[in-house]
């Protein structure tokens, strides 16, 4: 069988950022490439570059130089529109402060990026009653986020990231604000998202994602220090043996 494209594939990315006289160098040539049903952990030391990375993977801010293929497509320098769009075809985010619309309720959370794509009325609730209920919130479609625990927002930032069935979901410390028994929780949610298929990059400090994903890409001074496997790689080839 040919092997899989990339669905991520970064070529010498830098990214740098004018502080007054002075230019601060946050990314320095990173090149990485992420496969279908990949469970990514990138870490690393405080002002390492993750969150600058997390901004470009996520289409949210742009390198400097350096090229970007998501999905086939070089969004590395494409027009505000243009980055948008591909930003809400493609990517599912889940922040650490979970980022929800508390004017709105569980299912209207879900669906925002639906809305921003275009989506019927009836597709938005459909789909927005069948994630709530994969993410064991069936019971709370109406309520507001103030109405809610912290594992619930995120169980519902989960389901707002698979709205628009993305090609990756990109994730900032997702379980930072949970307490330990929530954060299992979410983990474990993480873990049959990717049983199920789906592309899974993380930022994180925590290390029991070491355990967890497929891949571990760590950065020091803007650069992939290393690139290794995840100890559920090691179990998946066991398996497979």
């Amino acid at each position: 069988m040919p092997s899989p494209e990339p669905i991520i594939q970064l070529v010498d990315i830098c990214k740098s950022y004018q502080m007054g006289d002075l230019t601060q160098h946050v990314l320095q040539g990173v090149s990485l490439s992420i496969y279908p049903g990949e469970y990514v952990c990138i870490m690393g030391p405080s002002g390492c570059g993750k969150s600058t990375l997390l901004n470009v993977l996520g289409c949210l801010d742009q390198p400097t130089t350096g090229d970007y293929f998501l999905g086939g497509q070089n969004v590395a320098h494409l027009n505000d529109d243009d980055l948008s769009a591909a930003r809400n075809r493609n990517l599912g985010f889940i922040f650490q402060s979970y980022n929800l619309i508390q004017q709105l309720s569980v299912i209207e959370n879900i669906a925002v990026p639906m809305y921003y794509g275009g989506a019927k009325d009836v597709d938005m609730i459909e789909t927005g009653t069948r994630l709530a209920t994969q993410v064991g919130l069936e019971h709370r479609l109406y309520h507001k986020p103030t109405e809610l625990s912290g594992g619930q927002q995120q169980r519902v930032a989960i389901a707002r990231a698979l709205s628009n069935n993305p090609l990756v979901i990109l994730a900032d410390e997702a379980t930072g604000n949970l307490d330990s028994k929530s954060g299992q929780e979410i983990l474990g949610l993480f873990d049959d998202l990717n049983q199920q298929g789906k592309t899974l990059v993380f930022v994180t400090h925590d290390e029991r994602m070491v355990e967890r994903c497929t891949r571990i890409i760590r950065l020091r001074d803007g650069l992939v220090e290393r690139d290794e496997e995840g100890a559920k790689a090691g179990r998946l080839k066991k398996k497979a043996a």
